[in-house]
């Protein structure tokens, strides 16, 4: 599926197929994102979806507020949704802005610096089934 949304269409499934079972939520929602910045905390993390198969985090780092390095235990995706800066990962840099995005196989330390003084807004896809939670 996620291949045929890289390729700008989408994978065709008979109008009776259900949601997976790695897909607790409704067949189909509404995301709303960030609306231009404005003042707030110097970086701000809303979990937008949070399904077995898929999160959708928004992250906003104002002002050059750097986010530091971590990884994830799953593919993930990091898309620029305002401003522009740059990720890091080990020791390969990537500009990411509107028309960028940088892709991560898992447990691929990274970081994003925002450009000098400016506010980046962030889409974080999560893709794959998480760790579960021990009893």
């Amino acid at each position: 599926m996620l291949a045929a949304l890289a390729l700008g269409g989408c994978a065709k499934q008979p109008a009776t197929a259900q949601p997976t079972p790695a897909f607790d939520g409704p067949a189909a929602r509404l995301v709303e994102l960030p609306a231009p910045v404005g003042p707030g905390q110097p970086r701000e993390v809303q979990v937008l979806v949070e399904e077995p198969a898929l999160k959708l985090v928004t992250i906003i780092l104002r002002q050059g507020t750097v986010l530091p390095e971590h990884h994830s235990s799953v593919p993930v995706t990091i898309q620029a949704l305002q401003g522009a800066g740059t990720v890091t990962a080990g020791t390969d840099t990537f500009r990411i802005d509107p028309a960028h995005a940088v892709v991560l196989a898992p447990k691929v330390p990274h970081a994003v610096t925002p450009d000098e003084g400016t506010d980046l807004v962030l889409l974080v896809q999560h893709a794959g089934r998480r760790e579960a939670a021990p009893p």
